[in-house]
């Protein structure tokens, strides 16, 4: 039996895959709030002056964030790599932005380092952004079909090439 030109076995496998994807996301949170209770109980117990504690947290929670991002990705069907890509660098860019935040205002609190990064790593997530709505993004072509930009060029260029193979024969 097909299901929307899957059949029975493909759709099993599908399954199986966020099955698997989704209890690997749960181990690592799991592991993430037992370690991070570890060292928040060490901290306190050893050195409750100085919260160190705060930054292999925050920077683990990026690794979980991104974790996290990929299996709703995934569960969502969400399969143009161009467009993961975006997802996954805006993911990369709020959470890193936040934890360098952090770290600055809890190491140097009158100078805003951190909006440096945030600046230039900003403008280059909005080139990413912008460069996949141009080139990669879907529309719908003359014949009411959606393609990018992309494809529509590498169809031009297949059709190119065969002309040129046929004035060579």
């Amino acid at each position: 039996m097909s299901y929307n030109g899957f059949s029975e076995e493909s759709l099993k496998r599908i399954a199986m895959r966020k099955v698997n994807f989704r209890m690997s996301v749960k181990i690592h949170i799991g592991c993430f709030i037992i370690v991070s209770l570890l060292l928040v109980t060490v901290n306190f117990l050893f050195t409750p002056m100085f919260w160190w504690y705060v930054f292999p947290i925050l920077a683990w929670a990026i690794g979980l964030a991104e974790h996290a991002t990929a299996y709703i990705v995934y569960a969502r069907g969400v399969y143009p790599i161009a467009k993961r890509g975006v997802i996954f660098h805006f993911v990369a860019f709020i959470f890193s932005i936040l934890f360098m935040g952090i770290v600055n205002y809890l190491t140097y609190p009158n100078l805003l380092w951190f909006l440096i990064p945030t600046i230039f790593w900003g403008t280059g997530l909005a080139i990413h952004f912008i460069s996949y709505i141009i080139f990669h993004r879907g529309s719908v072509d003359e014949q009411g079909g959606m393609r990018s930009r992309r494809e529509k060029s590498v169809e031009k260029e297949i059709l190119k090439m065969k002309r040129r193979m046929e004035h060579k024969k």
